[in-house]
Formats: structure tokens, sequence, C-alpha cells
């Protein structure tokens, strides 16, 4: 099968009733991975990205460990095996 895994962290966990890995069909690209996100765990798309359809500046997402903001952003190419990271950032105290 043709997938990859999403690991999520930190307070977007509520939202997939507290998996932290998620296997998805491969998506094209960050963007199509967000909807295939968003259709399973209503609520992420809103957390990930911002009103303009941007990722939000609180929200870093990595592709086999690289930032997709040093990459093509929600643009970024998926392929079969690779591993995306969705962290949110941590709110100081």
């Amino acid at each position: 099968m043709n997938s990859i895994v999403v690991r999520i962290s930190g307070s977007l966990r509520k939202l997939t009733r507290g998996k932290t890995e998620i296997e998805l069909t491969v998506a094209g690209n960050i963007a199509d991975c967000v909807i295939k996100l968003e259709e399973q765990f209503p609520g992420m798309r809103e957390k990930i990205c911002d009103e303009e359809g941007e990722i939000r500046g609180a929200v870093n997402i990595y592709v086999n460990g690289d930032n997709v903001r040093s990459l093509q952003g929600l643009a970024t190419t998926l392929k079969a095996e690779d591993e995306v990271d969705i962290l949110p950032a941590f709110a100081a105290a």
C-alpha cells in the first residue's frame, strides 16, 4: 500500500482522539495531506492553516525531517513512505 505516516504532536492530539500516528494513502502534497486529515478529524485544518489557507505561524510541518517552509510549503510533494510531522508551537507560560 502506498502510504505516508503523519505524526501529530501536542494539542492537536485532542482532535485525533489521542492518536500520535496516522497512516494516510499517499497525498499529492502537504495541502492534500491537510485535506485528508480534515476529512478524518474535523477541525484539524483550521488548527494547521490560517484564514488565507497558509500554514499558521505557530505550526511547523516537517517532511522527512525538513521544514516545509524551507521547501515548497503546502505545495511540498509527498511520496510513498514519507514521514510528516506536524508540531504546534508551545505557548510560553
